[in-house]
């Protein structure tokens, strides 16, 4: 009976941690936006060994980045990990900033707080929700202009490092931590994620 209740215990801190956010192990294409405002983006992919070896792959990727660094004239991109697992590729790479993040992969992203969206014109006219799907008012939404915001236009799966609050109707919330933005066909639509 201890034995079991040892295994139930450690199972519990095990699905804690995993639900907590803290750390990114990402199973598919996916951007982990930490509370500093740094990202780290996560490309899984098959991956063709008989074209690339994984060193060769790897070389190219650091050629690619150091190359846009350069441009940028400081290392805003890092490469964090590249893996190559039962022909499926994982390649984790940092930024220090939405910026470079935005740009690199030719997409928008904003992240800073509700009150800079507010301030620089983000239109917040979408149905919004808590973590329970409770429809909320936008005035409820905006009121607290020091939360952190996550605005994007692209489909994908994002992890935060700290707790959701709410999402526009665009995004499907999978855990407190883990978000799915949908797909967006309207170009002046934008999926708001605050947290």
């Amino acid at each position: 009976m201890k034995r079991w209740t040892v295994c139930v215990w450690i199972l519990a801190v095990m699905l804690l941690a995993a639900g907590c956010g803290a750390s990114f192990e990402p199973s598919v294409t996916s951007v982990y936006i930490k509370k500093d405002g740094t990202l780290t983006q996560a490309i899984v992919e098959s991956f063709e060994k008989a074209y690339y070896s994984e060193n060769e792959f790897a070389s190219m990727v650091e050629k690619e980045i150091s190359a846009y660094n350069q441009r940028r004239g400081e290392d805003v991109i890092t490469l964090n990990s590249l893996e190559a697992e039962d022909d499926t590729m994982y390649l984790l790479l940092d930024y220090t900033d939405v910026d470079a993040y935005a740009e690199y992969n030719d997409t928008f992203c904003y992240v800073g707080t509700v009150g800079s969206a507010l301030d620089e014109g983000f239109p917040f006219n979408m149905d919004f929700r808590d973590t329970s799907y409770a429809e909320q008012e936008i005035t409820d939404v905006t009121a607290g202009r020091d939360h952190s915001i996550v605005i994007l236009r692209d489909e994908g799966t994002v992890q935060l490092e700290a707790p959701v609050k709410y999402v526009s109707n665009n995004v499907e919330i999978l855990s407190d931590h883990m978000l799915q933005v949908m797909t967006i066909e309207d170009p002046e639509e934008y999926a708001y994620i605050v947290y």
